[in-house]
Order: structure tokens, then sequence, then C-alpha cells
């Protein structure tokens, strides 16, 4: 970014003028799956943020947090707050700019589960029943779900029907509910969320709000999902999202960042706040079109996504008698022999009978070598994370090799996430060469491996802009280079 404080998030999401504190949002719901700290910066909601909780024996509570000045300096509740403060922080001027909220005027309940310990889905259900039940006033029209996935292992492939989450929001769902979530923020994986959900994925705006500076991300995961359905539906900006300072440790700065699919998502609840409080008549699914059929799409890029873009669709709402929605019809893509659906033509139907032939534990080593060489990256990531590590120095070698000729960036992250295990510092010669690499997890790796050394290496500080990934790795060559030379 050329410019030390990025344009306002509302500028970059498209709006042709800031959301209005008062209005923007205002009579709409939105739940949070989440945990949240109590912070001074969202006292301003006063009664208009509640953090409902479901404990271990199903009891669910209910507190408000804009009263509890207790602020606690640790990271639990620190996620949700961003998104909190994403969507509703107070304006504050900046280099000429007002950064405000996207929907400042919602009511947010945010959801406290217990996500990611066993039992989550269930008390998940608990908390979205005892809040639609129990929250008749506060009108929820949007769900925010950024760990959607749960406990799911994020390689395996299945239905998304199967996933704990999907369940629990069922009754939602069929009650016109939307469920924004995010797509994930790196091709490491291949779960993505079901069709009944708007996915959101990411893009590198530079912080700008000039569309024209606009790239793709290049470790974006977008293609098919579990049932067969192409996801994401929308991208946002997911670098360099402004919030207001919150961290103790930077209070003498005027802004935090958030970041990622997380922060995309939550942009886009904030915009579908703004449209369900601006369109009162619109239906989940009406809005949901709209902001898909009124972005902007990439020019020469695999993923049909659009760029979200505000104000084409308020445009086009004003004008419009309604937007046409056609109910998705698309079949769930299923099998029910692995062992015939491993010879499938479709990668999905593939990927799925090879989860199941993994979870079954029917396969040897040699075997799940061969699916290395499928011609889908989906199948390829599922048996490279399989093999989990090298087992002999034969095959560490042959995972070398493998990683320099794997033309796509979530297979190398496998293949370098086996290699992380027992990794000596003599490879130093071959570590350094994947320091720019594309992948997230790859990089991570990278990092990884130095910080095992930090007594013989330079550290590589781990970034998600591409931007900075070469400047970034650029002491690491430095070093590595001047002490090749010397050597040589």
């Amino acid at each position: 970014m050329d410019r030390a404080i990025p344009d306002p998030t509302w500028k970059r999401l498209g709006f042709s003028e800031q959301p209005d504190v008062h209005t923007s949002g205002q009579g709409v719901g939105i739940v949070i799956i989440d945990s949240i700290k109590p912070h001074h910066l969202i006292n301003h909601l006063n009664t208009r943020i509640k953090c409902v909780t479901v404990h271990e024996n199903l009891t669910v509570t209910m507190k408000d947090i804009s009263t509890n000045n207790g602020e606690e300096d640790h990271l639990k509740g620190e996620h949700g707050l961003m998104s909190v403060l994403a969507l509703a922080h107070e304006p504050i001027r900046l280099e000429g700019m007002t950064h405000i909220g996207i929907a400042p005027a919602a009511t947010f309940i945010v959801l406290d589960h217990g996500a990611f310990t066993a039992g989550e889905g269930e008390r998940l259900k608990k908390g979205i029943d005892w809040i639609l039940e129990h929250g008749i006033d506060w009108n929820i029209k949007i769900i925010l779900s950024t760990g959607w996935q749960a406990l799911d292992n994020e390689v395996h492939l299945q239905n998304t029907r199967e996933n704990s989450t999907v369940k629990a929001l069922g009754s939602a769902v069929q009650q016109g509910i939307l469920v924004i979530c995010s797509n994930g923020n790196t091709r490491l994986n291949n779960v993505m969320p079901p069709i009944q959900y708007l996915a959101v994925g990411g893009y590198v705006d530079r912080g700008k709000a000039d569309r024209s500076s606009h790239v793709s991300f290049p470790d974006e995961p977008y293609g098919r999902n579990g049932d067969g359905h192409f996801r994401p539906d929308i991208l946002a900006p997911r670098l360099h999202l402004t919030i207001p300072s919150y961290k103790m440790e930077e209070r003498d700065r005027s802004v935090s960042y958030y970041g990622g699919t997380s922060g995309a998502a939550a942009l886009v609840a904030g915009v579908a706040a703004h449209l369900f409080s601006q369109f009162p008549e619109l239906s989940s699914d009406m809005l949901r079109r709209a902001l898909v059929e009124h972005g902007d799409t990439f020019e020469s890029y695999d993923n049909p996504a659009p760029r979200i873009n505000v104000a084409n669709t308020i445009r086009y709402l004003k004008t419009a008698d309604g937007p046409m929605y056609i109910p998705n019809t698309l079949l769930i893509t299923s099998i029910e022999n692995p062992f015939m659906g491993i010879h499938s033509v479709d990668e999905i139907e593939r990927a799925l009978a090879l989860t199941m032939l993994v979870r079954s534990n029917v396969l040897s080593r040699e075997e799940l070598w061969d699916f290395t060489e499928d011609s889908s990256p989906i199948v390829r990531k599922i048996a490279v994370s399989t093999l989990r590590e090298p087992m002999n120095e034969q095959e560490r070698q042959f995972y070398w090799e493998c990683l320099l000729h794997e033309k796509e960036g979530g297979v190398r992250g496998w293949y370098m996430h086996g290699l992380l295990q027992n990794a000596p510092k003599e490879e130093i010669h071959n570590w350094v060469n994947w320091a720019t690499d594309i992948n997230w997890s790859v990089r991570w790796c990278v990092s990884e491996y130095m910080a095992q050394y930090t007594e013989y290496f330079p550290q590589l500080e781990k970034t998600q802009d591409p931007d900075s990934i070469t400047a970034n790795a650029l002491p690491l060559w430095q070093w590595y280079t001047a002490l090749y030379c010397k050597e040589n």
C-alpha cells in the first residue's frame, strides 16, 4: 500500500457514501457465532449487543457486555471483538477520511457455544434455537459463521450435510435467515461451505477503493465443495481491514487490522444488514442473488465469484421491481461404494471415495502414493496429508522431488508440512528456496523451520499479504547468499 492508512472499508466495498451511524443496519439482528471479550470500544452499542453462552450442560445464559468494563488482555474473544468492530465501530477521522463500521445501527448477538470442542454441534443448535425463540424483538436476519467447518478434517471431503454446523443451523436456514460464512484462507484445505450459505472469499485490494488496483489473491481457495457445488459466491477485501486500535500494546496507534476471510465475511454481513435495513422486503435469497449478479468479476481469473459492489447492488434494487430468484435445485454429488467411486471420472466422487477409504484404514502406503499422482489436486491433498511425513531418508528425498514438481499450492503445503516433521538444520539449502511460494502454508512451514533453529538461521516473518512476500524473504536470502558465496 502507498498510504499509511488504507481507505475506509465502506469505500473499498463499493459504497457511494459512508453508512449512516443511525440507520445502517437498523432493525436488523446479526448472530455472530464466536466468543467476545468486553471492550470500551463497543460500549456505545449499549443494549444492542448481547452475549449468549451455551454451557457444557446445555444451559443458556445471556449477559450485556457493553456494561462490563473489565477488559481482559488475552486472546480469547479477540476474534469476535474484531468482527463486531468491523461491523459497528464509531466513526473515526484519519487522514481526511471517515472510517466507520458497516452496519453500526444493527443489533448484535454473539453466540459462544464452545467452538472446536467435543459436543459443539449440539450446543450450537441449542444456542441458535434459544436465540430464535427468545429474541423475536431482535429480528434476526443474518448469522455470521467464520468457523463453520467446526471439528471436521478440512482436507477430507464429505457431503456438507454431515457437518455439525450445517445440522445445527438447519432450522435457521429453513426460516429464511441468511447464513454468511468464510470460504477459507488457503488452498491447503478442501472443505468449503454448502450452497445454502453465502460463502465469502477474498481478494487483494491493496487497501484502496480504486478497483483498477485490485488483484486476485494467489492462494485463494475456490472450486467444488463436497456436494459438487462451486464455492465461493462472492469476494470481499481480505487484507488491511481497518478497525479502531483495541490492543493495550498498540495504544499509540490509531488503527488495528482485521483480515482473512473472517474479516471479509464480517464486512459482507455488514453489507447484508445495510441492505436489509434499506430494503426490508428483501428475502435472503433475493439479497444474495442481487449481490452476486451485480458484483465485479476479475478478468482472466478461473474463479467466477465477483467482487462485492454495494453501489451497483443498491442502484439495481432501487430501480428493479425485485430481483428474480430461481430456487437452487442443483443435485448433490454422493457415492455409495468407495471402491467404485475411486475410479470415477468426477474428481469430487473420487475425493469422496478416497476419504471413505482413508477413514476405513484399508489403504497401504504404496496405494496412497499412487493417489498423489491423481489429476485432481483435491484428491492429491487427501493422499499427501494422509501420508503425514516421510518414513525414512529415501522417502524424504522423494518428498522433496514431489514438492519440486507439484504445481498446486495446497498440495505443496502438505508436502512441506510432512517435511517439517523432524527436519534437520542441514536441509537449509532446500528450505530457503520456498520462502516466496504463493501458498501461505508453504511459507508458514519455512518460517516454522527457521524458528526451530533460531541460533543458526535468521527468521522469516509470516505474512498473508502477497505484496510483502518478497520483502519479508529478503533478509533470509541476503543472509543465505552471503553465507553461500563466502563458503564457495
